[in-house]
């Protein structure tokens, strides 16, 4: 059976930490606590070992230890997403479980089952009320599942990566990397980590010298760390690896970091770099074994947790610079329009755009092509754009870098690359911005000539309205939809396409929030 002291986080970036020092909490238990989740930096949940569920809401001053949601069942994965509401999951003898809680766990609700499945990790996406959730293979394909209500239900359709007699996962060894809602990393005792994204493409990224990849985490959409018994790391997105001589002894189950700097827990210790693992040092030391930490998404507080219900809480000056919930990209004849939006900005200077060419003959060129004002600090979602112009057919590929009032930047890619020309194919594109208040924009491609079909709906089906339909050319097109009159909630906008014996249909959903 694998072992259950396993872990990841997933946190954002920080840039240089005063004052800097760990100190002990008392969680009240001596059980095995086997996850922890910070919601801010006051509230925080943590789970593990016969059904046990742990909260704070004065950063760890107090923590409560609710009731729990089955006793008889390991909890090894948690997602706090308010004071109130929580997601753990984990396994019972027979069954992968997940549960819910809206009243800070007074009373629980099982929302999902699956006989024979065993929960790793669940993940909230940035800026929507959407979690993804992952689990060991069941009937030989991983069990990965998506909630567009908070954890409540659970759709796997669309979702597909097939497994390997033999291969699962590890416990918290998932990552949604930093100012990305769009796909996350998650690990496996096979030698390779798994990229699913939301549109069901699966990457398999080989990891050699690490049969177990217990824990992931990446900074950035490509700078990514996966540790077991040796520690590797990625600047390219887990396509290429370096050992970065992780020192301690045990199984690494635990990394978070941003900017140059990491942690890991390994055994009974906390280390750190802060040279992107160049050199390592031991950070601190606590009795037990360390099996998960996590970063507050404020930045102020890192939290550690040990098989023996410790609990230790880092304090440090980590002020995250942006969190992002989504990049996208479109093209309009020659034009390259890219529109992204954050949740949370701390001294946002602004965004350089860059671009470079898609040619495997040359080394990878990028080019600043524009600037876009940040908003500096702020707790509200912003919406930025910035128009490529006159560009020549080709394939293109596109980075934000971020850049703070100290000089400090983080990189942000797009995932997709651009192709400018006419559509290769039919395609229906995300709406920006997503989620949205009142209106969004909807793109679609066509190939050839064709009649269009483009209607909303809501999550009975009932249709809400017709965007298009009527007979559109070949190209690229945008449709806009204005929700004034609706209430918040989950959409869904549906597109078909006929041309003689040609057709297309597709399916996305958006998010109105109000």
């Amino acid at each position: 059976m694998k072992t259950f002291f396993t872990s990841l986080f997933c946190i954002i970036c920080f840039s240089g930490n005063i004052s800097a020092q760990w100190t002990e909490q008392s969680s009240g238990i001596t059980t095995a606590i086997y996850s922890v989740s910070a919601v801010d930096n006051n509230v925080v949940w943590a789970c593990g070992e016969n059904g046990v569920v742990l909260r704070t809401i004065n950063s760890g001053t107090n923590w409560i230890v609710t009731n729990s949601p089955n006793s008889s069942v390991g909890l090894y994965t948690i997602r706090g997403l308010d004071a109130m509401t929580a997601l753990v999951g984990g396994a019972s003898l027979t069954a992968g479980v997940v549960y819910k809680t809206t009243d800070g766990g007074v009373t629980w609700t099982q929302t999902f089952n699956q006989p024979g499945g065993f929960i790793n990790s669940i993940n909230k996406f940035n800026g929507v009320p959407v979690c993804g959730m992952h689990g060991d293979p069941v009937g030989g394909r991983w069990s990965q599942f998506i909630s567009f209500d908070f954890g409540t239900t659970w759709d796997s359709t669309g979702i597909y990566n097939p497994a390997p007699p033999g291969e699962y996962g590890w416990n918290n060894s998932a990552c949604q990397p930093n100012g990305v809602s769009y796909f996350i990393y998650y690990g496996t005792n096979n030698t390779r980590i798994y990229q699913p994204f939301a549109d069901g493409t699966v990457l398999t990224h080989p990891t050699p010298g690490l049969v177990n990849s217990m824990s992931v985490w990446a900074n950035s959409s490509v700078r990514l760390m996966t540790g077991g018994n040796i520690m590797l790391y990625s600047t390219n997105g887990g396509f290429n690896w370096t050992n970065v001589n992780a020192i301690g002894t045990g199984n690494i189950l635990g990394i978070t970091g941003a900017g140059s700097t990491w942690f890991y827990v390994r055994g009974s210790s906390v280390y750190k770099s802060t040279n992107d693992g160049g050199s390592w040092t031991s950070d601190y030391t606590a009795t037990g074994t360390y099996t998960h930490m996590n970063l507050s998404p404020h930045g102020l507080f890192i939290w550690a947790v040990r098989d023996n219900g410790g609990i230790s809480r880092y304090l440090s000056d980590i002020p995250l610079p942006v969190e992002m919930s989504s990049f996208i990209s479109t093209v309009s004849g020659s034009n390259v329009t890219l529109n992204w939006s954050t949740v949370r900005e701390v001294n946002n200077s602004g965004f350089e755009v860059e671009r470079s060419d898609v040619n495997p003959q040359i080394p990878v060129d990028w080019k600043k092509v524009g600037y876009v004002s940040g908003n500096g600090t702020t707790n509200e979602m912003k919406n930025y754009s910035f128009t490529d112009r006159g560009l020549d057919q080709g394939k293109y590929n596109y980075r934000l870098k971020q850049i703070d009032y100290n000089g400090n930047f983080e990189y942000f890619n797009l995932a997709n690359e651009v192709i400018v020309g006419s559509p290769e194919k039919f395609s229906l594109s995300q709406n920006y911005p997503n989620p949205f208040n009142p209106s969004t924009k909807i793109n679609y491609d066509l190939p050839v000539d064709a009649n269009v079909s483009l209607k909303v709906y809501d999550m009975t089906g009932k249709e809400i309205v017709t965007l298009v339909n009527e007979y559109k050319s070949a190209g690229y097109h945008t449709a806009e939809f204005n929700a004034l009159n609706l209430s918040t909630g989950v959409y869904l906008y549906r597109i078909s396409v006929h041309n003689g014996g040609q057709s297309f249909t597709s399916e996305k959903r958006m998010v109105l929030i109000k």
